[in-house]
């Protein structure tokens, strides 16, 4: 079990953020913090996710048919107003040019990751997601969480944070976890479903939140990087 050469030297303990030593397992000497490989993938969770989330993403035949969906929520949850299509070109004209490499939060099924080229990780709580991810479009994978990324600090040239933005336990941590890793320069790209409306037990920010950017993580906003997508309720923003 190896990661890809690249990969390697961007690790570190999602706990205390040292570097780890890498071998049948990833041990952090600094916290003893122990990280196992699991189906071929390093396992470096270190936080928790919404327990419903967490259940139904376990799930195979949920991981199986995501993509289906995926290909198709965009334009539903946007009123028709944004395709999937036109989603990820917008992800990309605004992440490439600030260069590789490029971590995917919430990566799924890897579909960001596959986008942002060989130079770019996918991160997942989810095994099911990710054996998903590794079939369809295989690349590099992590096991972890958004509110503890496993990477040292300022090494990414962009970071992409799809739907996952309104799962995470805390979207606070999540936005400050990103500007972390990304180096001077560096740029975030997210989508979310705004309120009002029905949460289902998701982060659902008002408009007014989501301007701070994301969670109040100090990251700085260009005028014209955020743009609608959808009438309310049920609006996505593009970051």
């Amino acid at each position: 079990m190896r990661l890809l050469p690249w990969l390697s030297p961007l690790l570190a303990c999602p706990r205390c953020r040292a570097g780890l030593l890498l071998g049948e397992e990833a041990l952090c000497p600094a916290c003893g913090a122990h990280y196992p490989w699991r189906g071929g993938l390093l396992d470096l969770r270190a936080y928790g996710e919404r327990p419903h989330l967490r259940l139904v993403n376990a799930l195979p035949p949920v991981a199986h048919f995501y993509d289906h969906w995926r290909a198709r929520s965009t334009a539903l949850l946007s009123g028709g107003r944004l395709s999937f299509a036109q989603e990820l070109d917008r992800m990309r004209a605004w992440l490439l040019p600030a260069g590789p490499p490029f971590l995917d939060v919430g990566t799924g099924t890897g579909v960001y990751r596959e986008a942002l080229g060989e130079e770019a990780v996918g991160l997942d709580p989810s095994l099911a997601f990710l054996r998903v991810a590794q079939r369809k479009r295989p690349g590099a994978y992590l096991l972890g969480h958004g509110e503890r990324l496993p990477f040292r600090d300022g090494v990414f040239g962009g970071v992409a944070v799809g739907p996952t933005w309104n799962e995470f336990q805390d979207p606070r941590m999540a936005a400050l976890e990103a500007r972390r890793v990304l180096r001077p320069g560096g740029r975030l790209f997210g989508l979310l479903l705004l309120g009002p409306g029905s949460g289902l037990g998701l982060w659902r920010p008002r408009e007014e939140e989501i301007l701070g950017p994301p969670g109040g993580g100090g990251l700085s906003v260009p005028g014209g990087a955020v743009g609608a997508a959808g009438p309310p309720p049920g609006r996505g923003r593009m970051r």
